[in-house]
């Protein structure tokens, strides 16, 4: 199941590992030629761990898919932080997408992208589904090897985004990208993953999709203003049990 572990007014944080079957509650779609439809994703089994596998055998000048998305449409996340450890078996040659405040009726969405094809992270704003032909930023030349495994992260916090890469583990910070939309920023929604066709791969090379992810999670996130109040209110805290130490000790 996606299973919640911290709840706040609006959303529960969860995390998904893949371990031991797909998690229930979530979507799975896929777009082809024909337009969207379901998709029954499969695991695949690399160095004693599980991960999810999103692809298709069949390129999408034949029918397949050209993006395949996982979305928990359970949590509704307005400041959230979304992460996922991509390419975790080191073959694939497409984009992975993490998606914050996704509006499922419209299709409306943030987006901080890792292309595998091009060594790119960007971020860039959906509306209706149509993606815009340049992101509001990217950066290249950001990975250090294509063939290996990192961990995305991209967080949401009013209305600045911001893509973080590490390195497997999660430990080491190798990139950060950030911006701040002032048109209209959007309300809350879902989070997800997509597995993409490179926007310069597609339609040139028209291989089929194939990428893995595992440890797939969303979290609220408190807005800057909320946490110095949270630092406010803990710094009189020790000032408070500091006077009554004080006072023991004179008394």
């Amino acid at each position: 199941m996606l299973g919640a572990t911290t709840n706040t007014a609006n959303a529960a944080a969860f995390s998904v590992d893949f371990e031991d079957a797909i998690p229930e509650g979530a979507l799975f779609f896929q777009e082809t030629p024909d337009g969207i439809t379901s998709f029954t994703p499969t695991t695949r089994a690399i160095n004693d761990n599980t991960v999810l596998q999103l692809s298709d055998d069949v390129p999408f000048s034949e029918g397949g898919a050209s993006i395949i998305s996982i979305v928990n449409p359970v949590e509704i996340f307005g400041d959230v932080e979304v992460s996922a450890l991509v390419n975790p078996t080191g073959d694939t040659n497409d984009q992975f997408l993490l998606l914050a405040r996704l509006n499922l009726e419209t299709f409306d969405t943030y987006v901080a992208g890792v292309d595998f094809a091009t060594n790119r992270l960007f971020l860039n704003k959906i509306i209706g589904g149509e993606v815009p032909a340049s992101p509001i930023v990217e950066a290249s030349d950001v990975l250090p090897d294509l063939h290996q495994p990192y961990v995305a992260e991209f967080s949401v916090i009013g209305n600045e985004l911001t893509a973080r890469l590490f390195d497997e583990a999660g430990i080491n910070q190798i990139f950060e990208l950030s911006t701040v939309d002032t048109d209209n920023p959007l309300l809350a929604g879902a989070t997800g993953i997509s597995v993409d066709n490179s926007d310069v791969a597609f339609p040139n090379s028209d291989d089929p999709i194939s990428g893995t992810i595992d440890n797939f999670a969303a979290e609220p996130v408190p807005e800057p203003s909320s946490m110095l109040g949270l630092l406010a209110v803990g710094a009189l805290a020790a000032k408070g049990l500091q006077r009554r130490a004080s006072a023991a000790k004179l008394g």
